[in-house]
């Protein structure tokens, strides 16, 4: 979980992922201060659209004023009802981690990266906002290690990141938002990266349960990268995105037992996805696409394969930038300026102002 500064710009990389060859493209070099990194690594007119919006949302981050002038808040995940978000864990690695407030910001603790590690790559949490897991990578052996982090009830840590040994992976760094995610209780770690060796390196989505060290390997079709994973509260089934290779970006589920894929089409007519998680029984995967103008929440029902409800959002430009996140019975939307907290069918929509002033 991150600042709204890192969500925007994760947001509309992301929105790029699935118009770029992963294979292809040179990185970028890292941003003057310390923030979420470049999801992906981005070349041309992407890499300098990519650059311009990282620096208009470094140098000026929104900030977010409630209703009746309440005050800024710092994280998207406020909304959702999350008390703490971790703030510093992005390639090329990040020396720290902050455990901040998710509405004040405000620093709680900061957490240093394991000794010679080169740095937290990426951040995830359980699902109870007290544990969370972390990685460091080696890009030179190939090489993931995990790391859990338990916050106590004031958010401070209650030791040093612990590693999990038997949980490390020989595998390519992911690419993208969200290569990481933990199932409740942090029973299972999911992780989106590639194969090592071989051309043309091929995309794999890896379970390991780390308190024995077993773990699942699904292989993706040829040039497909996953990322965005979400675990459904089961701690069995995973939601994802695909994307590479001049890909639409597509939505599908995985049974981590049997190792099935299942393929999601959420509505026709062209609408895109900008984000895809499960419901808090499970029963549904909630998804925000956009046609044209137009924003829309649905869910849709795994049972059945249908969508069982639709909501309207206000409209917006169709490249504004996205986030997108559901967390016990809400469902919140960053959209261009606007912040939509979803309950049921009501929706409360507030607005952000790059001056950090209420906007009218």
């Amino acid at each position: 979980m991150t600042g709204f500064s890192d969500e925007l710009l994760r947001a509309a990389l992301a929105d790029a992922a699935g118009t770029v060859r992963p294979e292809e493209l040179r990185p970028l070099p890292a941003p003057s201060r310390r923030g979420r990194p470049f999801a992906l690594p981005l070349a041309g007119l992407v890499a300098a659209t990519a650059a311009a919006v990282a620096a208009v949302v470094l140098v000026a981050p929104w900030a977010q004023h409630g209703r009746d002038g309440a005050p800024p808040r710092y994280a998207l995940a406020s909304y959702a009802g999350a008390e703490y978000v971790l703030d510093g864990a992005w390639p090329p690695g990040g020396e720290t981690v902050t455990v901040r407030r998710s509405d004040t910001g405000r620093p709680v603790a900061t957490v240093p990266a394991p000794a010679g590690s080169g740095g937290f790559r990426d951040s995830a949490d359980s699902g109870d906002n007290r544990t969370f897991v972390l990685t460091t990578a080696d890009p030179g052996a190939c090489e993931i290690d995990f790391y859990r982090l338990t916050l106590g009830t004031d958010g401070r840590p209650e030791g040093p990141p612990a590693r999990l040994r038997g949980a490390g992976l020989r595998q390519r760094m992911g690419e993208g938002p969200e290569q990481l995610a933990v199932s409740p209780g942090a029973r299972r770690i999911a992780y989106a990266g590639s194969e090592c060796g071989g051309e043309p390196a091929g995309g794999t989505i890896t379970v390991v349960d780390p308190s024995t060290g077993d773990r699942r390997v699904t292989r993706l079709p040829p040039r497909a990268f996953a990322n965005s994973l979400h675990w459904a509260p089961n701690g069995r089934d995973l939601v994802f995105e695909t994307a590479g290779d001049y890909r639409d970006r597509g939505l599908s589920t995985l049974d981590t037992e049997t190792g099935k894929m299942s393929e999601i089409r959420l509505e026709a007519g062209g609408a895109t996805l900008l984000g895809a998680a499960f419901d808090k029984d499970g029963t549904h995967i909630v998804a925000l696409v956009r046609g044209g103008d137009r924003n829309r929440v649905v869910w849709y029902a795994t049972a059945t394969k249908t969508i069982t409800r639709r909501v309207e959002l206000p409209p917006s430009a169709p490249e504004a930038p996205t986030d997108f996140t559901a967390y016990g019975d809400r469902v919140v939307a960053m959209i261009g300026d606007q912040v939509h907290v979803v309950t049921g069918t009501k929706v409360v929509t507030d607005r952000i102002g790059e001056d950090g002033r209420p906007l009218p």
